[in-house]
């Protein structure tokens, strides 16, 4: 198995080359230079240091810059999804890379990587006797928290809200429409799909607004994500 590196470009170009050079856990071929995809002088800079980056690093790795929404951290992780599923497409297994990023990069970089659970590492910086940045001292690699997955059912019931958003009634009538029609069905189908909602609302995939007397069930955010990944999987 090969890895990509999806490293995630601050304004510190030796500590981001370091920490790719230097971390040799995994069969690297390739590496991903994720920036912001905004125009604010800091990510000009940020620009210019992944350029610089890439052009360093081309002779040993296949290399490429992609944006992600800088200020959205749910719209960010879903985007470095993106990334990963699109990279295991093509056969290689991911590596995220947070010593260099800002810090909505960074928690960004982590919900993705827990929910695809993928290796992550930061670095500490080393400095010299006038506090000047000089390389990185140490690579740490950061454990994924084990995610609580749906079962096949709720997982089944996440992809029909994704969807069409709705009632209790309405994912019943997508999941058994003979429901409609014969009412042992219906109250059967109510149970157990009320018992899963419930499951995956307390795992935060699921939110619920009352809009009159019904109640509607959408995913989160979260939710949104996971479902992309149920999907890419599976």
């Amino acid at each position: 198995m090969t890895y990509t590196h999806i490293v995630f470009v601050g304004h510190h170009r030796e500590r981001l080359i370091e920490s790719i050079t230097q971390y040799r856990k995994y069969p690297i071929i390739r590496v991903v230079l994720v920036i912001g995809d905004d125009d604010t002088t800091g990510e000009r800079i940020s620009r210019k240091v992944a350029t610089r980056v890439k052009s360093d690093l081309s002779p040993v790795y296949e290399v490429a810059i992609a944006k992600v929404d800088k200020r959205n951290v749910m719209n960010a992780a879903s985007q470095v999804i993106d990334i990963i599923l699109s990279e295991r497409k093509d056969g290689r297994r991911c590596i995220l890379n947070m010593s260099g990023s800002l810090r909505t990069y960074a928690i960004a970089a982590y919900i993705a990587g827990c929910l695809t659970q993928s290796p992550m590492i930061t670095s500490i910086p080393r400095y010299d006797e006038e506090n000047r940045e000089v390389g990185i001292e140490e690579i740490i690699e950061l454990p994924t928290i084990p995610v609580q997955f749906p079962r096949k059912d709720q997982a089944e019931l996440l992809g029909a809200i994704a969807k069409s958003s709705g009632s209790l009634e309405d994912l019943i009538l997508q999941a058994n429409p003979r429901a409609r029609e014969v009412p042992d069905v219906l109250a059967k189908e109510r149970s157990r799909l009320f018992h899963h909602l419930k499951k995956i609302e307390e795992m935060g995939f699921v939110t619920k607004e009352r809009a009159g007397k019904q109640v509607m069930f959408s995913l989160s955010p979260l939710g949104r994500i996971f479902a992309k990944v149920c999907r890419a999987e599976g």
